[in-house]
């Protein structure tokens, strides 16, 4: 089998190059016996007749340098002999290598575009981070590790992805859109705030979007949220949250962005405990942010110019993860790795915790019923599940470590699990009612389908599913 083989050893160099080192291996043998002479030493003439022949051998040389192609470095790797050859060879190698390299610049630069021209995704590639519903529930936004943002119309029963966001070179971890006129926000971690048009109607189905807008943040942009009681064409806030990043430390800042996307920066927060982990605006009398953080406290700030510290709420032992206000903004519901969910009454100044659910894995994801009230009625779903890096060694999983559960507001009893993950779970959001009832998927397959179901629904966000739990 060796005799058939069709293998052939490829040399680095070409045959002109490898001619060219020969008759450099030569030249450099005549240079040696000329020095001899010089000395006073007498040659033989064997050795007389090569040191006749080095005319020749630089003709040779001079002729094989000039089909050399420009990317060849074989006249670097022999200085000594490059000097022997005229001027005007020498500055005509130099030209065509330097033309050469333009060309495999701009070759290389092309590839470069080509290969991170953005495409129209119907999917994401990598795990889904956060998602957010449209003012009228027809559409659906998600953004993912991918560095993309994907639109899905809710419009049929099947999922439908319409739209594709390009513009960021990270993994885009959070995104909100306002309700009117709808601006769709996205923050990454390169750094920046992008800005989209949020109304699918006014782009060409089934296009690739570029953003109307880019905010320069700074550090590893995590949370993003619109302050829920303000739109109009003049404009509104919108507060985010971003990690360290170099020498940009972590910040929440409060902006003021106009529908065209233009900001302006109102105020910054910087003396943190860390990076805020989510981010809600509260009401009442006192514009507030709520702010979740790894140590376990809850910041409350005003949400006003200077964005003063006014209470920190100790609730949990370990990170918390996710916040989310009730319908009426008076309770805010927690969920943390230490695996409770808390309830605060947060219209009170005592901000006490008037309830506490708890399940036996990691939570990462909160979410309530429209009619929840704490002992009295409505729902509470918590999600989470062990990191996914710790999944193959973790020896205390649970066989239902990433179902969301729906646990009875007055019992604190699970009553239902939304099933369908492999991973642990990023988010909950609730969708709108939708005419008699709400939509909801249920991943079944490459390709899930949509059900209309009669009570409210939740969005659980993972990897490329989103499923349903009612």
């Amino acid at each position: 089998w060796r005799a058939e083989s069709t293998y052939q050893k490829q040399s680095a160099f070409a045959e002109d190059e490898k001619e060219l080192l020969k008759l450099a291996k030569k030249l450099r043998d005549i240079l040696k016996l000329e020095e001899k002479q010089k000395a006073g030493e007498s040659l033989a003439q064997n050795q007389l007749d090569k040191v006749t022949s080095k005319q020749g051998l630089l003709n040779e040389v001079t002729a094989l340098a000039g089909k050399l192609p420009g990317d060849s470095d074989v006249l670097d790797k022999m200085q000594d002999i490059t000097a022997l050859l005229p001027a005007s060879t020498v500055q005509s190698i130099q030209r065509k290598r330097s033309k050469e390299q333009e060309r495999r610049q701009t070759r290389e630069k092309k590839q470069e575009e080509e290969r991170r021209a953005p495409v129209f995704m119907c999917r994401h590639d990598r795990p889904i981070l956060s998602v957010c519903v449209s003012a009228d529930s027809r559409h659906l936004f998600t953004c993912s590790k991918d560095g993309y943002l994907i639109c899905w119309s809710l419009e049929q029963k099947l999922l439908k992805a319409i739209l594709t966001f390009a513009g960021h070179t990270g993994a885009v971890f959070t995104l909100d859109i306002s309700s009117a006129p709808p601006l769709l926000m996205s923050g990454a971690a390169d750094g920046q705030v992008k800005f989209w048009e949020g109304d699918p109607s006014r782009l060409a189905p089934m296009s690739v979007t570029s953003p109307k807008s880019t905010l320069e943040h700074g550090g590893r942009v995590r949370v993003l949220r619109w302050c829920p009681s303000e739109e109009g064409a003049e404009g509104r806030r919108f507060a985010s949250a971003s990690e360290k990043l170099g020498s940009k430390p972590a910040v929440i800042a409060v902006w003021h962005a106009l529908a065209s996307g233009e900001t302006k920066q109102l105020f910054e927060i910087k003396d943190l405990p860390g990076k805020a982990n989510d981010l809600q605006w509260g009401r009442g009398g006192k514009p507030k942010l709520f702010s979740a953080h790894d140590n376990g406290y809850v910041g409350v700030w005003l949400a006003e110019a200077p964005g003063s510290l006014m209470k920190t709420i100790k609730l949990h032992s370990a990170p918390v993860s996710s916040l989310v206000l009730t319908s009426d903004a008076s309770m805010l519901v927690t969920a943390s790795h230490d695996k409770t969910s808390k309830v605060v009454d947060v219209s009170q100044p005592a901000t006490e915790t008037v309830a506490s659910f708890e399940l036996d894995r990691p939570l990462n994801a909160v979410a309530v019923s429209e009619d929840f009230q704490p002992h009295k009625a409505g729902a509470v779903v918590l999600a989470g599940g062990k990191d996914a890096r710790d999944v193959t060694r973790a020896k205390d999983m649970q066989e239902d470590e990433f179902e969301a559960k729906v646990l009875d507001s007055e019992s604190g009893k699970i009553a239902a699990a939304g099933l369908g993950h492999f991973g642990p779970v990023h988010g909950l959001l609730s969708l709108p009612r939708i005419g008699k009832g709400v939509r909801g998927r249920v991943p079944q397959g490459p390709r899930p389908r949509w059900e209309l179901a009669p009570q409210r629904h939740l969005v659980i966000v993972f990897g490329s599913f989103v499923a349903r739990t009612s």
